[in-house]
């Protein structure tokens, strides 16, 4: 499948699975009261007019692979959390969870548009300089980010299932809630990796098999201890890089140094590094 069809598919599901618990929650049309089938057919409906809606989105990927799409993509579903509070739990269980469940083909929409995104940069990416590192200070761009919206996305399902379980239960299901974030938690190792190969290449910087876009990232400043890497966006945290940790951290620096600008005061020690490279 193509990527961008996927991501078309995804955003329809995403839609579904938001709308039909907002009609029966407003009343607004008679989803309570349909049938399994009816409820079915109609999100099928609803799924295949908005993947066919964004297939006139020229800029799709571009769009979903955004702050404004992030917020977009998962701040609505959680609006059922105060909704199962106020609510009586046990007559809006169903409702309440389809609702959360939303979560689920949001995050994949941002996971599935981050991956298509590198993926594509990768494949017209060429490689200036390859050095490695033997740990995850390094860390950057597409992988940090998908850990960090795995780790949200595990966060947010997770606070759902502890708030419908203390709902629905009646707050005696203390046992449950316990066993069921211990679960959760424990898929967060699966992300735990600690040695990286980092190139710089035409297209951005590459952690791995990630690459973050030029266009993300500000500005680079050298000390005798570290490479620390800026991002261009305020919200986004700078990468410090232990330059012992680097095996060829001159070839790497002055790789760098053609694709983002340097500032700060070069150390002596980075000084003699830098006229080393060159």
């Amino acid at each position: 499948m193509d990527g961008r069809r996927l991501i078309e598919a995804l955003l329809g599901v995403y839609v579904a699975t938001l709308l039909l618990p907002t009609l029966a929650v407003t009343d607004w049309v008679a989803v309570r009261s349909a049938s399994l089938g009816a409820i079915l057919a109609a999100g099928l409906a609803i799924a295949g007019a908005t993947a066919l809606a964004s297939t006139t989105v020229d800029d799709l990927l571009d769009r979903v692979a955004s702050l404004p799409a992030a917020a977009a993509l998962t701040l609505p579903p959680l609006a059922y959390i105060p909704y199962m509070i106020v609510a009586d739990a046990e007559a809006e269980a169903v409702v309440t969870i389809a609702g959360l469940l939303a979560l689920v083909p949001g995050i994949a929409v941002l996971l599935a548009a981050a991956g298509i995104r590198n993926r594509r940069l990768r494949a017209r990416a060429t490689e200036h300089a390859v050095v490695t590192i033997g740990d995850d200070d390094g860390e950057s761009g597409l992988g940090r980010s998908i850990k960090v919206a795995a780790a949200a996305g595990l966060g947010l399902i997770g606070v759902g299932v502890a708030v419908s379980i203390l709902a629905f239960d009646g707050f005696d299901g203390s046992s449950t809630l316990f066993t069921s974030l211990t679960g959760l938690s424990s898929l967060l190792f699966l992300f735990d990796n600690d040695g990286h190969e980092l190139a710089v290449t035409d297209e951005g910087l590459r952690v791995d098999s990630s690459i973050t876009p030029w266009d993300d990232l500000g500005s680079y400043r050298v000390t005798d201890e570290e490479i620390q890497i800026e991002r261009a966006k305020w919200w986004l945290p700078s990468r410090e890089i232990d330059r012992e940790e680097i095996d060829d951290d001159a070839a790497f620096i002055e790789a760098l140094d053609e694709f983002l600008p340097q500032t700060g005061d070069e150390t002596e020690e980075t000084g003699r590094a830098t006229a080393t490279a060159g």
